[in-house]
This record gives structure tokens, C-alpha cells and sequence, in this order.
């Protein structure tokens, strides 16, 4: 999972088309959803937060 995460950050920071990172940002958060407890919230933009931070 912390590969797969490097990898879509990786290719989120390369991408210049917006349709492109906000796509790669939802595949992303589906994939962070998966590995959290029941009922936790991630939002979308806590994505592009993170992926900020992570520069």
C-alpha cells in the first residue's frame, strides 16, 4: 500500500493537467479508505493536503 501511495504521488506532482491530478487524488483516497478504520472521512481535498505536504 505505501508503494501504491508513492507511486500516485509521485505521478500527481508530474501532472500538469488539473483533470488528471484530481483523478489520480480520487483513486488515491479510495485506495487510503480501504486501510482506515470503519466510518472514517476523507475528504478529497485532505488528499490534495497531503500531497502538498509530501512535495
Amino acid at each position: 500500500m505505501a508503494r501504491q501511495f508513492a507511486t500516485k504521488l509521485e505521478a500527481f506532482h508530474a501532472e500538469y493537467s488539473p483533470l488528471k491530478r484530481d483523478e489520480i487524488a480520487a483513486d488515491t483516497r479510495h485506495l487510503l479508505l480501504q486501510h482506515m478504520p470503519k466510518g472514517a472521512k476523507l475528504r478529497l481535498a485532505d488528499v490534495f493536503e497531503l500531497f502538498e505536504l509530501m512535495r
